[in-house]
């Protein structure tokens, strides 16, 4: 093959050692199914682009690689936010990856030109435990009102970064700012140091958790604490405060379980998601 002309790849089929591999057709869509780009040698986004790809019916190309015709999909990690916003900027439709709200690295979310899933209220009203019940999650039944610390938790630097944000200087900045409204201490949780240790260890005594989007908000919510959200497009904005100014008033909305359960019906398995169960769903959004 020329040097420099982009390889796109037809994936081979999965055999069906699954019962969720159902050989079902794709469902009538309004236009092409998309493009899905990994990078070669990554741990997530080729099983991703494979599975996903199968899914739709569609094709997967490696990354870094011109832009293909069509709708873009992938599992975003950062070599591949170039053509992300290539793909944005030429109003392409976008399926954006990422891992899951629950049990992440065995689930993943897929969004239709969205970076997360925000349940609409209608959703969550009719939303019913069956799907979150699979993920075995440890749900607190009612919100703590007792806590005393507040819980800082920015994205990944690299994440930031690519939403044009410098993550060290968002923490010094919510510090500052929470350090003028509160004497409460605060507690700053770096992603990079969650294995040394589990988030779960400071949300025992929070008093809120602040994030931008990380799904810091979602284990929160699962674990009954208030939360301020600070990106308008957060899938848990509605969830909680969105303004440091009301560190001291959280808010504690009676929905809180069923929007959990809403959002587990908007993550699913490798096997689901070359089943083409993912791909039926997104079409609904």
């Amino acid at each position: 093959m020329p040097v420099g002309v982009p390889t796109v790849l037809r994936p081979p089929l999965p055999r069906a050692s699954s019962p969720n591999r159902q050989h079902q057709p794709p469902p009538r869509l309004i236009g092409d199914p998309p493009v899905t780009y990994f990078v070669p040698g990554e741990t997530t986004s080729p099983k991703f682009a494979l599975a996903f790809s199968r899914g739709c019916h569609g094709q997967q190309a490696p990354a870094p690689s011109p832009l293909q015709p069509g709708p873009f999909a992938a599992f975003c990690t950062p070599p591949i936010w170039p053509l992300l916003r290539q793909a944005q900027a030429a109003g392409r439709t976008w399926f954006y990856g990422d891992h899951a709200f629950y049990r992440r690295g065995k689930f993943y979310r897929v969004t239709r030109n969205a970076y997360q899933y925000q349940p609409t209220p209608a959703t969550v009203q009719h939303a019913t435990p069956a799907r979150f019940a699979q993920y075995h999650v440890d749900l607190q039944p009612v919100w703590q009102r007792t806590g005393t610390a507040i819980v800082v938790c920015p994205n990944s630097p690299a994440y930031m970064r690519e939403h044009g944000i410098d993550a060290r200087q968002w923490v010094i900045d919510i510090v500052t700012r929470l350090a003028r409204l509160t004497d409460r201490p605060i507690i700053v949780r770096w992603k990079a140091h969650a294995a040394a240790r589990p988030l779960y260890v400071d949300l025992h005594d929070a008093w809120m958790v602040v994030v931008y989007n990380s799904n810091c908000a979602v284990d929160a919510l699962v674990a009954g604490v208030p939360i301020c959200v600070l990106c308008p497009w957060a899938a848990t904005v509605s969830m909680g405060v969105n303004d440091l100014a009301l560190v001291e008033q959280p808010v504690y909305p009676d929905h809180r379980i069923p929007f959990l359960w809403a959002l587990a019906t908007r993550q699913w398995s490798l096997s689901e998601i070359a089943a083409g169960i993912a791909w039926r769903a997104l079409q609904e959004d």
